[in-house]
């Protein structure tokens, strides 16, 4: 499969109906059309942020989506980490090797950004990501989280 790898235009409606689609693979999506592209646009517009979408060349179809924010560090040589959210490929689009580009992607632009390490998280019911993290090289590591 032939992919681009894009930020989400917030003009262009189809990209905005498309990644919610996509997002779909975690969770209902954002209904709040105006909301999201706020959102969007203020992560687009920040050097340290990347919602990357993944496009089918051929369809021009989104099929799948990342989120990934530099952060930071105090430790060893205080070189910043990644943090990595939201993994989702779109259901039509599953097991075809898009995972696995979005993530050779994103390490490309973790070394620019000279991250010292990738740091994702994912709910404990997505038995089937944490397969595929595993076979990325992706080590378990404990974590908490608190909802408000």
């Amino acid at each position: 499969m032939d992919l681009i790898f894009r930020k989400v235009d917030i003009t262009s409606e189809k990209d905005i109906r498309e990644f919610g689609e996509t997002m779909d693979a975690l969770t209902s999506h954002a209904e709040d059309t105006e909301l999201l592209k706020k959102k969007i646009a203020k992560t687009n517009a920040n050097e340290d942020e990347y919602l990357m979408v993944a496009e089918d060349r051929e369809s021009g179809r989104i099929c799948g989506s990342l989120y990934a924010m530099v952060m930071g560090d105090f430790c060893a040589e205080c070189k910043p980490f990644m943090l990595v959210e939201n993994v989702a490929v779109h259901k039509d689009f599953q097991r075809r090797g898009i995972g696995k580009a979005m993530f050779a992607e994103l390490e490309k632009w973790a070394k620019e950004k000279d991250a010292h390490y990738l740091m994702l998280t994912s709910s404990l019911n997505r038995t089937d990501a944490h397969e595929f993290y595993r076979a990325m090289d992706y080590t378990e590591a404990k974590g908490f989280k608190k909802y408000f």
